[in-house]
């Protein structure tokens, strides 16, 4: 398992003690009895030459070449996004025989990746996806086969993310999270002088895009800070519900905070882009609203302060969908499925 980040190897402890969420590669290394390669691994002088070239062009470059090295002694070689696959691949490339080759495609539409996707898919076995929408361009665009496609849920961690007894259950507070293409300003413009306590986790282990919350003017009802993870999840527990405001994109931007909401069995309330489409049920386990719309959000949070009752039943739904199809099990035993699956027919090739 080629893993393009520091594996954060010391949070078992943490994680027996529901202190810490379980990493989802940690969950899926356990599925598939594998071995985790991550930046830390970079770090030896005694590398092949190829690995230390590769440095030069990024870690992940690299990561994708030290995978590459050891390709005789795997079967499978499974990476953790595009950014490892797609140079991996390349080396791949003008090879008769390989590992199977399988990857998570976060995001697979970028202008910038169709091209490699389109030459390179060859040395690609089986591509996880998020989004609806990013499959149906994987095969209208790029023309990977669908059989190489694999739909499928994101995660969350269903037992450290648990719906619990709120500390101040009088306490009318509603809160967001995350920073990838979120749309803060839209969020501030709807809530301003509205009768709710508004806290945003405004932050990310792993997003590049700009804290919209920092040097801003906030109103008095809303706060902006990190939240650690237990922190945050009191803050889910607290809050009445949960809003993600999204700015227009084509992939499941968002989708982290969605179902940690949903597993504390929140309804969610959340941008409807052209990406964001195949989590929440309308009505059903939250609400939709049109994203850049802070009118249609201010309307969308004044119906759930004033039907809490409505707001329950769509927690409990989301709860419920949470622990039917997806949560962290659920997810690892998908991705596990499918590599032992492919791996199976690649033998008898």
């Amino acid at each position: 398992m080629l893993i393009p980040s520091v594996v954060k190897r010391n949070i078992a402890d943490a994680a027996l003690r529901n202190e810490h969420p379980m990493m989802d590669y940690f969950m899926l290394q356990e599925a598939l009895g594998a071995d985790i390669i991550d930046y830390s691994s970079l770090e030896s002088e005694a590398h092949p030459r190829l690995v230390r070239l590769a440095q030069r062009a990024g870690r992940d470059t690299a990561l994708a070449a030290l995978g590459y090295t050891k390709r005789n002694e795997y079967d499978v070689i499974f990476s953790n996004g595009e950014n490892v696959s797609i140079p991996l691949s390349f080396f791949f490339k003008g090879h008769r025989k390989r590992p199977v080759h399988v990857l998570i495609g976060h995001r697979v539409s970028p202008r910038k990746k169709r091209p490699f996707f389109k030459l390179l898919h060859p040395q690609m076995d089986a591509i996880f996806l998020y989004s609806s929408t990013q499959l149906e361009l994987a095969v209208k665009e790029l023309g990977i086969p669908v059989s190489k496609l694999h739909l499928i849920p994101f995660h969350a961690d269903s037992d450290f993310y648990r719906p619990t007894a709120s500390s101040d259950a009088s306490r009318k507070m509603i809160c967001s999270a995350g920073l990838e293409w979120r749309d803060y300003p839209t969020l501030i413009e709807a809530v301003t002088g509205m009768d709710v306590e508004v806290c945003l986790a405004a932050a990310s282990p792993w997003s590049k895009h700009k804290n919209e919350t920092e040097k801003r003017m906030l109103p008095p009802n809303v706060s902006a800070k990190r939240y650690e993870y237990k922190e945050l999840r009191k803050l889910y527990s607290d809050s009445r519900f949960v809003v993600v405001p999204l700015y227009e994109n084509d992939f499941q931007a968002g989708i982290t905070t969605i179902l940690e909401g949903m597993s504390m069995g929140k309804a969610i309330i959340t941008s409807k882009t052209s990406g964001q489409i195949d989590t929440i049920r309308h009505g059903e386990n939250g609400l939709y609203v049109p994203p850049g719309d802070p009118v249609a959000l201010r309307e969308a949070i004044l119906h759930l302060l004033d039907r809490p009752d409505e707001a329950a039943r769509m927690g409990a739904q989301a709860r419920l969908d949470i622990e039917k199809s997806m949560s962290l099990r659920h997810w690892a035993s998908r991705i596990s499925g499918v590599i032992r699956s492919v791996n199976s027919v690649q033998a008898l090739v």
